[in-house]
Formats: structure tokens, C-alpha cells, sequence
């Protein structure tokens, strides 16, 4: 097995020839490299390293099924592997373009299958920093990665999909032209507003959507706008504290379709 000093060797050699050929087609190959070999390279290289992990990273809790929690974890000690190499995989899959999230990530669970529980994963900062910077939600990259991988979850032969259970009527208030937007949008993307609250309280439990609470004009005509969530989910919600279930709804309402209710209750 070839020594550090041997591997530096043959680098800094390969990187004088690729000089020599001094083809523009090179010039990534030729940084790679460089990069490799300057002062502290090698931690470049450590953190793509799908098996290492210091284990010091800050945890990041994958919000899904319990069920599909002890699948996974049952799946990756069979494989001989850990979920922290299998995020970090996924995290480099997705930077290269290779793996590309879906929706089912926040499958819509039968009744069997509501009770939720986080998955805790220490990955590579460096990479899960990468992913959001590319525009994505790390947690949900890893965790559909993680049931496509290991086809559980929405992925399972005989998984059957089905809809949340609606839960009671909640009756939040809010400026007339903002409801018909909403109503509008939803219609137009073929959601239903529960099915997209539903979808809002999930984010904020899994800390992917950090709400702010509507403000209306004083002179808004405000109307009733009557949402029925899932009653666990309303639950865990108001469970968690901060604002108002009704808050968090409507919030994500606004941010989910882009309305502004400044520019229509003007």
C-alpha cells in the first residue's frame, strides 16, 4: 500500500504532466488536484467520504412514519452500513445530480401509519450545508433517499396511499380577497387547501417551514375560511407552541402559492 508521501508524490507528478499537455479540457482535473494537495486538502476529500462521519456534526431530525423509522434503521444494520453514510450518499447523489427528491417524502399515511417519530443523523455539514444552498431541504432529500433506497415507505411494493383523515372544521379569519386567492391557487395546481395545510403542518413539525404570523389592514374585510386538517397533526401543532395552528396554516397558504396580502387588500 503506497504511503502518504507516495501519494503526494505521484499527485504533484501527475499534475506537472497534465501541465505539460496544457489542454484547456485539463484545467478542472489540474485544480482538483492543486486542490488536493495544498495545506489541509485531504479534508476536501474527508468530507465527500460517505463512511466517515466525527460524529461532533449537528443532529438533523428526519421527520417520518415510526414504523418506517425502525424499517430503515433495520434496513441500513442489515446492509452493514449507517444512516449517516447513506445521507451522506444521498447528499453527494443530489449534488451530482444523481438523485433528485420527490414528494413522497411526506407520504400521506393511512391510519395505520400516522404516528410520526424523528430519525436523528449526524451528516457531513460541509455537504448537508451544499444542499440547501442548491435550493433544497436536506432532511427531506435524506429521508426520501432513504425509503427509495431501502424501497420502504411510499416505495414498499404494497404500500397503498391514501389521504389524511380531515379532522374538525377550524375557522381561521382572513381578508376576502386573500381566501378567494387562496381558493384560487389551489384550484389551479388541482390541491385541495386541506391537503396543503395538512402538507404545511408536517413542514413546520419537521422545521422546514419557520411561519410568521399574517398581519391585515385594519380596514380588511375579513370572512371565515373554513380548513379541516387532520386532527393529530392540529394537535402536535398547537402541541409545539408559537403560533396558532390557524397561524401556521394560513402562513403557509401564502408562502406555498406566493400571495402577498399586502398587494391584494390594498
Amino acid at each position: 500500500m503506497p504511503t502518504h508521501n507516495d501519494l503526494r508524490t505521484r499527485l504533484t507528478a501527475a499534475a506537472a504532466r497534465l501541465r505539460e499537455i496544457d489542454s484547456p479540457n485539463l484545467a478542472d482535473a489540474i485544480d482538483a488536484i492543486d486542490t488536493v494537495l495544498a495545506p489541509q486538502g485531504w479534508t476536501h476529500l474527508r468530507n465527500t467520504d460517505a463512511t466517515i462521519s466525527t460524529g461532533t456534526e449537528p443532529n438533523m431530525p428526519i421527520w417520518m412514519g415510526k414504523t418506517v423509522k425502525g424499517e430503515i434503521v433495520a434496513a441500513v444494520a442489515d446492509a452493514g452500513t449507517t444512516v449517516t453514510a447513506d445521507v451522506n450518499e444521498a447528499f453527494m447523489k443530489f449534488l451530482a445530480g444523481e438523485f433528485v427528491a420527490g414528494e413522497a417524502v411526506r407520504p400521506r399515511m393511512s391510519a395505520a401509519r400516522k404516528e410520526m417519530a424523528n430519525l436523528n443523523v449526524r451528516p457531513s455539514s460541509v455537504l448537508r450545508e451544499q444542499v440547501a444552498a442548491a435550493g433544497e431541504t436536506p432532511s427531506r432529500v435524506a429521508g426520501d433517499y432513504l425509503m427509495r433506497k431501502y424501497s420502504l415507505g411510499p416505495y414498499a411494493a404494497d404500500y397503498k396511499d391514501s389521504t389524511l383523515a380531515p379532522g374538525n372544521v377550524r375557522i381561521p379569519e382572513v381578508p376576502r380577497p386573500v381566501r378567494e386567492a387562496i381558493r384560487k391557487a389551489a384550484a389551479a395546481a388541482g390541491h385541495k387547501v386541506d391537503d396543503d395545510v395538512n402538507e404545511g403542518f408536517q413542514k413546520f413539525l419537521a422545521g422546514e417551514f419557520v411561519p410568521t404570523a399574517p398581519a391585515w389592514p385594519g380596514t380588511a374585510d375579513m370572512v371565515p375560511m373554513k380548513i379541516r386538517p387532520n386532527n393529530d397533526l392540529h394537535d402536535q401543532v398547537r402541541g409545539a407552541g408559537g403560533l396558532r395552528p390557524t397561524q401556521v396554516a394560513v402562513a403557509y397558504l401564502l408562502n406555498k402559492y406566493g400571495i402577498d396580502p399586502a398587494a391584494i387588500t390594498e
